[in-house]
């Protein structure tokens, strides 16, 4: 039997071909491109060999591999997708010293050969991954706009964040649109800045909060040599945030229309999971009998603590544990956005973050263990094959 390694480039890949009971791949290496002629070309090498083709190996090398593993996919052959780093792990494990295109095919070609598990679909999912990956990089964006609109708060009206904890939550956005700077609030009248925010279902900034504002914005100790500066990037954006709120909305019913099932439902009745981060789990997480327990969970996320101490560094307990981040960083930044949803709206993860707060943890490391939980949160509901239940929680 012959086994099939592939390594992945943008444009051109590079397969090679291992017999049963060879130590080693041949030498010979096969060129084909990332196109129609190149996928014809490995069909009729595949076809041409005189031994059966019994598995193909490749890397998922970014998004490159998709294309060609699509095509094999309606084949006779198996084809499995493995993780660079595995693969590199396993040339180093053959004292492999040589890093190149063929070399790298070779040495997935043998991978391929002593790989005895069971065979499935690498696509599988990948439309429902490929959705939930494109709504969360919209929140992470949206989260640096938000960054970005902070500071620029703090050089043009620093006291804003006396009347908001969230400087950019949306009442506080709604003020900075009619006084983006302490300048321009110090011109407005208070029954303009009063009506920020109203509208059905909202709620207004109100008479006595405008008084404020006006009162902190006379004495501001905002750096007026960039208020027109600050003026013009504030309104940009507000503007990119509304934009990004519509996009993500979007993204998020386009994600409801993916999503189907009993465990969909189950882990959308956990406060704080909503379609996009419900989707993420689903599609990162995949099989959740593969871990055995939920500290594995979490080191496969990467939110698992790891020691970082080396003589007098890292000496006090506190400090020498920090994140892994070692993990899968688009179920990190699920287990992220639960977490921060969750210290509002989730009694269990608002408890558990009042907690590390009380005993000294700073914001950050507090959300940190949040993350944490939230997780396990995932884990009870996914494995207990029961909705959410807050009394376990308390308990996890």
């Amino acid at each position: 039997m012959i086994t099939v390694g592939i390594d992945i480039g943008s444009r051109q890949h590079a397969v090679a071909r291992c017999r049963s009971g060879q130590g080693q791949a041949e030498r010979e290496v096969l060129r084909v491109t990332q196109d129609r002629a190149g996928f014809d070309r490995l069909d009729a090498w595949l076809a041409g060999q005189d031994e059966p083709v019994g598995r193909i190996t490749m890397e998922s090398s970014g998004h490159y591999w998709m294309g060609l593993a699509s095509h094999l996919r309606g084949g006779s052959v198996s084809v499995r997708v493995v993780n660079p780093l595995g693969a590199k792990y396993f040339a180093k494990s053959r004292m492999s010293r040589t890093k190149s295109d063929p070399a790298d095919a070779r040495s997935l070609a043998l991978m391929a050969q002593q790989d005895h598990t069971e065979p499935h679909d690498p696509l599988e999912g990948v439309e429902l991954r490929q959705a939930s990956r494109f709504a969360m990089t919209l929140v992470t964006e949206q989260a640096r706009v938000c960054q970005r609109l902070v500071r620029l708060v703090e050089l043009g009206f620093p006291e804003l964040g006396e009347l908001f904890d969230d400087p950019a939550c949306r009442t506080a956005r709604e003020v900075l649109r009619v006084a983006p700077t302490a300048a321009v609030a110090r011109k407005r009248r208070t029954s303009t800045l009063a009506q920020a925010n109203a509208g059905p279902g909202h709620r207004r900034l109100g008479e006595a909060k405008a008084e404020r504002l006006k009162e902190a914005a006379r004495d501001s100790i905002a750096v007026a040599e960039l208020e027109d500066e600050v003026a013009f990037e504030v309104g940009l954006l507000l503007d990119q945030y509304d934009l990004l709120e519509e996009q993500i909305a979007r993204a998020e019913d386009h994600l409801a229309s993916l999503l189907d099932g009993e465990l969909a439902r189950r882990l959308q009745t956990i406060p704080g999971v909503g379609p996009a981060t419900c989707a993420v789990f689903i599609a990162e997480i995949g099989d959740i009998w593969r871990f055995d327990d939920a500290d594995q969970l979490l080191a496969y996320a990467g939110v698992h603590p790891a020691e970082r101490s080396s003589g007098k560094r890292g000496a006090d307990p506190e400090t020498s544990w920090h994140m892994s981040k070692a993990g899968n960083a688009h179920l990190r930044a699920a287990a992220y956005r639960m977490a921060v949803v969750g210290i509002q709206h989730n009694p269990v993860i608002k408890a558990h973050y009042e907690r590390k707060r009380a005993s000294g943890k700073s914001k950050m490391n507090a959300l940190g263990h949040c993350m944490s939980k939230a997780l396990n949160l995932v884990w009870g509901v996914w494995r207990n094959e029961a909705d959410w239940d807050p009394d376990w929680g308390s308990r996890a």
